[in-house]
């Protein structure tokens, strides 16, 4: 049965691909009204773009070919980014048909500088991004207690050896006291290259580095990621916590997705079972989601991801209207939630309206 599910689950995303590729030729072919030869030419170019993107998606299961994987990514974001514009142009024609080929015009223009930003936006690397977060209880010793939160990194075979080196050794310099990892660290068996563990073992900190899981965990094998967290010397926590000096606890959550596994989900109270009433709580969660019933449970800080900030049009905007805290810093009472937009990316190497980020939060009291 599983296989079957497969089955349908690629044959539904074929079909959306196929349709996403039909919107665009036909906002172009007859918002322009091109020659046969000219829609030829569109058809070829859209062909030759989608089977860069799915010859890419098999081919590089087999073995790593990031010039082919990077060049069909960049089609899919492209064409994303295309099916928004051109869904936003389309009622503007429709009300104004003598300016059609000129609406038509300026989406393609626009397709183009938003691809163009979203690009740089990612290939000038993660920013620096540091917040300060006052904490209740926090022990006079641990003012200025420093975090470095890495999420969503979904190492692979679109991400380099030479630019998670970039990022280490930039976590390294702000010589934190901790690191969390909340989840989506690996989209694939990254250890088969050695270079990666090597340099996540690098990875360093006064109290170490500690992960949760994400939904990728599961998708790419959660014996994956174990594997390579014990590599690398990260404590790993699902449904666990762990205590810092008897002064600030670290509590970690399963990831959802590990249900569809017929694992054990998240599991908040198994979670706290352990931890004393007394000390300040920081609860790491992929998603930023069940904020409100952590904050009756005593956490003072959630740090999650999962969301990318959407990346590109049009998911930047989906993002914004499903979740409740999709980017950024939130205060619920006296708690607060960072969701961290992604140190990478997922998909296209592309970013509109966000960047990625190491985020340095700093405790105060």
């Amino acid at each position: 049965m599983p296989k079957l599910y497969f089955v349908f689950f690629i044959i539904i995303v074929l079909s959306v691909f196929m349709a996403m590729h039909g919107f665009v030729y036909w906002r172009l072919a007859s918002g322009l009204s091109l020659t046969s030869g000219q829609r030829l030419a569109l058809k070829l170019l859209l062909i030759t773009g989608a089977l860069t993107f799915v010859a890419a998606e098999f081919l590089s299961r087999l073995t790593p070919l990031y010039p082919l994987l990077y060049a069909g990514s960049l089609w899919l974001g492209a064409l994303a980014i295309a099916l928004a514009v051109f869904l936003l142009e389309l009622p503007f024609s429709l009300l104004f048909p003598h300016q059609r080929r000129l609406l038509v015009l300026a989406a393609l223009a626009m397709v183009f500088i938003v691809s163009a930003i979203s690009v740089l936006n990612v290939a000038l690397g993660p920013v620096l991004r540091q917040v300060k977060i006052p904490v209740r209880g926090l022990a006079a010793d641990l003012e200025g207690f420093t975090i470095v939160q890495l999420s969503d990194l979904h190492l692979g075979n679109l991400t380099s050896a030479r630019r998670l080196r970039r990022i280490v050794d930039r976590v390294n310099a702000l010589k934190p006291d901790l690191v969390c990892v909340t989840g989506d660290t690996l989209d694939g068996d990254i250890c088969r290259d050695e270079g990666y563990c090597e340099i996540l073992h690098d990875l360093q900190a006064r109290h170490g580095v500690v992960a949760v899981t994400g939904n990728h965990e599961f998708y790419a094998g959660i014996g994956k990621f174990l594997q390579l967290a014990e590599r690398s010397r990260w404590r790993v926590l699902r449904n666990q916590s762990w205590v810092i000096d008897g002064k600030l606890a670290v509590i970690g959550l399963e990831e959802d997705s590990a249900e569809r596994f017929k694992l054990p989900g998240p599991d908040l109270d198994a979670a706290l079972r352990s931890v004393p009433p007394d000390i300040p709580r920081i609860l790491l969660y992929h998603r930023p989601a069940k904020f409100a019933a952590a904050v009756q449970q005593g956490i003072d800080l959630q740090l999650s991801g999962h969301t990318h900030a959407g990346q590109i049009p049009p998911m930047d905007l989906l993002v914004w209207l499903i979740y409740k805290y999709p980017a950024g810093l939130y205060r619920l009472g006296q708690s607060h939630i960072y969701t961290s937009p992604g140190t990478g990316t997922w998909g296209p190497p592309m970013r509109f309206l966000s960047r990625s980020e190491i985020v340095k939060l700093v405790l105060v009291r």
